[in-house]
């Protein structure tokens, strides 16, 4: 490290240097924001959005990282009368390290218990897999 401290190599691109050399040491993880909410039960519309970030153990966004992931998001839930969905539909674009995907549902009744899932899948990133998560919305009187 101290080589690339003398080398004159400016603050930022060392910071994104030493980011990429803990993703090659396997510090990637990923990051679902928020991972459960708890909202009151509605016959209106709603939407609610997830943040989703490569992150190293210790919380640092690995800034590095720029891709489009197809077939990567779903969105499931179990109302008897209300239909979620995700935007993006299954694509999802890191950019910087961070995308964010909007779950909503339609006007109808969201009744106590029922609940909505977003799923991320598994990425494979340098040939490492990230184990992928989810954010569940869980109507609650």
């Amino acid at each position: 490290m101290a080589l690339i401290k003398d080398s004159g190599i400016q603050p930022e691109l060392r910071k994104e240097m030493s980011l990429r050399d803990k993703a090659l040491a396997g510090d990637i993880v990923l990051s679902i924001t928020p991972a459960t909410v708890t909202p009151v039960p509605t016959a209106a519309a709603w939407s609610r959005n997830v943040v989703i970030e490569l992150q190293t153990a210790a919380g640092e966004v690995h800034t590095w990282y720029n891709k489009a992931t197809t077939s990567i998001l779903s969105v499931s839930d179990d109302s008897t009368a209300g239909t979620a969905s995700v935007v993006p539909a299954t694509t999802l674009t890191l950019v910087e390290g961070r995308a964010v995907a909007v779950v909503s549902g339609d006007a109808a009744a969201w009744l106590n218990t029922e609940k909505d899932t977003l799923t991320v899948a598994d990425l494979t990133i340098l040939g490492a897999i990230i184990t992928g998560g989810t954010s569940v919305e869980t109507f609650t009187t």
